[in-house]
């Protein structure tokens, strides 16, 4: 019984497998005080309405003692803000899916255990961490639960008996008087999922940039040039949806020839020869069957080791891709002298290590990788400016090529179909 009790102790105080990194919004948009002094302003608006009041620009102010408080205003997130902070969310949710299988295996071998030997402990303990993942699986799935009332709903048309009916009957103060709702989820809290708050000055910018584009004319040279703190040009690129600097993006959709194997992206050709040199041949796989850049990234978030020359991969692609007849040179050739900054928040040699919108994007000291994406775009318009590029001969067929569009779309079919099959049994 001493050995059984030993060895359920030992079990119990076990260190933990290592836990996903925690999902966290962005910051709030307010340091505790200011939002106190801001809160303050209201409580005091109702009763003393005019000593409290807006000023022009609509900021808070406080005629007794004198004083304003200056608020931030809301911008709605830009796609690439959105695509990131998404990202974030699945990243983290795919690290919790495999932590909690992992502890569901875990608990089952603590029943089976226990059948034999009668300790509890290590079942208990595993029941706990399997109960604290779901419950995060859970908040990160869907950040608000709610729900929404529906109006006058037709009695008849309300199917409790439905193994998939989201609407119920809820009681509202009054027991006869019963309400019909629908349940709701979100991915985000709204403040974060529908903007952001900026400073007034950046607010400006960006309101007059998208004023000039919905007039119709051409877009403002701030929207997609910016200056480095050493004085150079910069253009800061990262996803495919900014209309002057989307091309630079590895994830552009553009079809070439590389070493018999034909590609999609620059992404693509980049983590499939990643995974051919790290001997990583299912994943290689993996990749060559999506021309989505996002799922690419997904699947090969945990993929840490990079090509040993990483510059001159990203050099080889970008060379084979601007030889090709419909390559965009003259967009690049368009960009000038311009530094090229890829903003990919991954750390490793292809970007800086940091996102468009962080505050050391501009600032060369602080970047954490080293650009290669950027300095091979460079190296490649230095080329095509030189007149030192020629134009690939007309390949014959690759021996290899990524799926196709209409292969893809028939793929996204079958899962559909699938998924609901399974839903259905």
């Amino acid at each position: 019984m001493a050995e059984t009790e030993a060895a359920a102790s030992a079990a119990a105080a076990a260190p933990a497998p290592e836990a996903p990194p925690k999902f966290e919004y962005p910051k709030h948009p307010y340091e505790k005080p200011v939002m106190d002094s801001i809160n303050k302003f209201f409580r005091s608006r109702s009763k003393k309405p005019a000593n409290f009041v807006y000023t022009a620009d609509g900021n808070l102010e406080v005629k007794d003692p004198a004083g304003t408080i200056q608020l931030k205003r809301f911008l709605p997130l830009e796609p690439s803000e959105r695509a990131a902070l998404e990202e974030l969310r699945l990243d983290t949710l795919a690290d919790l899916e495999t932590q909690y299988e992992t502890e569901r295996a875990a608990l089952v071998s603590a029943w089976e255990e226990y059948r034999s030997t009668g300790a509890m402990r290590p079942v208990l303990a595993a029941n706990q961490r399997v109960a604290d993942l779901d419950a995060r699986r859970n908040a990160v799935r869907s950040a608000v639960r709610n729900i929404v009332p529906i109006e006058n709903p037709k009695t008849n048309e309300i199917l409790l008996a439905q193994r998939y009916e989201e609407r119920k009957l809820l009681e509202i103060r009054d027991p006869f008087d019963k309400e019909v709702v629908r349940l709701s989820f979100y991915d985000f809290m709204p403040e974060f999922d529908q903007g952001k708050y900026v400073v007034d000055q950046e607010v400006a910018e960006a309101e007059a940039a998208a004023a000039e584009e919905a007039a119709g004319g051409e877009p403002s040279e701030m929207a997609f040039r910016q200056t480095l703190k050493d004085g150079r040009k910069a253009r800061v690129f990262f996803d495919t949806d900014s209309a002057v600097n989307g091309f630079l993006s590895p994830m552009w959709a553009m079809k070439f020839t590389m070493d018999d194997t034909e590609y999609s992206s620059a992404l693509q050709a980049y983590e499939a020869e990643r995974a051919r040199e790290l001997g990583m041949n299912d994943l290689r796989e993996s990749i060559l069957k999506t021309r989505s850049g996002r799922t690419i990234r997904l699947i090969t978030r945990k993929v840490t080791n990079h090509p040993a020359d990483a510059k001159g991969l990203w050099l080889k692609i970008y060379t084979n891709i601007y030889q090709q007849p419909a390559g965009p040179k003259a967009e690049l050739l368009a960009t000038g002298t311009d530094a090229l900054v890829f903003a990919d928040l991954r750390e490793g040699p292809s970007g800086i290590g940091l996102a468009e919108k962080d505050s050391g994007v501009l600032d060369p000291t602080k970047w954490k990788g080293e650009n290669a994406v950027g300095l091979a775009l460079e190296t490649v318009r230095t080329q095509l400016r030189e007149g030192a590029m020629e134009e690939a001969p007309a390949n014959s067929a690759p021996k290899e090529a990524s799926i196709t569009e209409e292969q893809q779309a028939k793929a996204r079919v079958g899962a559909i179909v699938n998924n609901a099959r399974r839903n259905r049994a």
